[in-house]
């Protein structure tokens, strides 16, 4: 493996519960109703843009292109208000910084791919301190599938998938590794879950003292 795919949210940095409630909200006011319940365990494709997408089945066209773009403007809206009152909806996660520069120190290529928007990407990666300058990035605005968007990373960093080891904190994180055929290393809230789900290397942080030994034990396997 020569480089490392980055999720952002739940991974990167924290402040899920904000983000979404803003996220919901921001969908509820621009289409007029909110996400039904238990959609979001019966939908096979978890990013903004498909989420908006599947939520809208059977609207027409021009209305669906309307309230996406509605719901994306509204979500950066509500996520900045956030962040501007309390200064720290949006932190990064312990050890982000510290592996960056390790991974840069051992020249070793890193990438994000997010299924979130880069509009609202940028503006929480901005809030949490994270410089993502010079840095490959691959969002929802990009692609509607999270396998997609990983493909996008990866290829706008000049790789090739087969060397690629992606991080993520979500269960569809995991699927979509499975998919492309990809190890994973989880990481997050939610690790009961990802242990479920198959995941073999969960991190409680980034920190390189706890990456590293999962990184070698996936480069050995």
């Amino acid at each position: 493996m020569v480089m490392i795919v980055f999720d952002v949210d739940g991974t990167l940095l924290g402040g899920e519960h904000h983000d979404w409630k803003s996220f919901d909200d921001a969908f509820e006011e621009a289409a007029g109703f909110p996400f039904p319940p238990n959609f979001f365990s019966n939908i096979p494709e978890v990013t903004a843009e498909a989420i908006v997408h599947q939520a809208l089945a059977g609207v027409a066209h021009p209305d669906k292109t309307r309230i996406i773009d509605q719901t994306r403007r509204g979500y950066l809206a509500r996520n900045r208000a956030a962040h501007e009152a309390t200064g720290n909806t949006f932190v990064r996660t312990h050890g982000v910084l510290e592996l960056w520069k390790e991974l840069r120190d051992r020249d070793i290529t890193f990438a994000i791919a997010t299924g979130d928007w880069h509009e609202t990407i940028s503006y929480k990666l901005s809030a949490a301190g994270i410089d993502v300058e010079g840095v490959p990035m691959a969002t929802s605005s990009d692609c509607y599938a999270r396998a997609d968007i990983i493909r996008t990373a990866v290829k706008r960093a000049g790789e090739e998938l087969g060397s690629s080891v992606y991080v993520g904190d979500g269960v569809w994180d995991l699927k979509a590794t499975q998919l492309l055929g990809i190890p994973f290393i989880g990481c997050g809230s939610r690790p009961d879950d990802l242990r479920a789900a198959g995941a073999t290397h969960i991190l409680q942080d980034l920190h390189p003292e706890k990456f590293w030994p999962a990184y070698h034990s996936l480069k050995s396997s």
